[in-house]
């Protein structure tokens, strides 16, 4: 599989041109939130790429802001949405009924943690909300987690000389 070597420069735009015939039955249908982020735009390069495992797929992919000019060549339906707007995010979200699999690779800063925790589980909740009742073949969501999402700063233990760090702030609610 060559999939993963799609980050090469240029191999994704040839690949892309090479099979651009677009197949009628998508095996997969992904809805990228946060398409426009390193993580979403490198999703957006990849998946649409015809040895990618799942494939061939249909892609959406959302953020808050107008499309910019730097991914213009991928093959995807831009949408622009605000997910912090519950009513934007149902408006422009419920009518996606062929979505299998949802990537939420986005993530709002605050000013401090609490708000952050808070504006962080409310996105999620919202495009969750719209989805789930409505895309009746969704078979899997990625949710993407990192130090930014759980926790803030933490230093690092070359040497396990610390005790473990017990924190309870979580970005998205339970």
């Amino acid at each position: 599989m060559s999939w993963w070597w799609a980050g090469a420069i240029g191999a994704t735009r040839k690949k892309l041109e090479e099979d651009h015939e677009e197949p009628r039955n998508y095996q997969s249908v992904g809805l990228i939130v946060g398409v426009t982020g390193i993580v979403g735009n490198g999703l957006a390069k990849i998946l649409p790429l015809s040895d990618t495992p799942g494939g061939p797929w249909k892609l959406y992919g959302v953020a808050r802001r107008p499309k910019p000019d730097w991914n213009s060549d991928h093959l995807i339906e831009y949408i622009q949405c605000d997910v912090s707007d519950p009513n934007e995010t149902q408006s422009k979200l419920s009518p996606l009924t062929d979505v299998t699999h949802i990537f939420y690779v986005t993530w709002a800063s605050r000013s401090t943690e609490a708000e952050s925790c808070e504006i962080n589980g409310a996105m999620l909740h919202n495009v969750l909300r719209a989805l789930i009742t409505n895309a009746p073949n969704l078979r899997h969501i990625c949710l993407q987690t990192g130090a930014k999402h759980y926790m803030g700063p933490f230093n690092s233990f070359g040497r396990k000389i610390w005790p473990m760090i017990r924190l309870s702030r979580r970005i998205y609610p339970d």
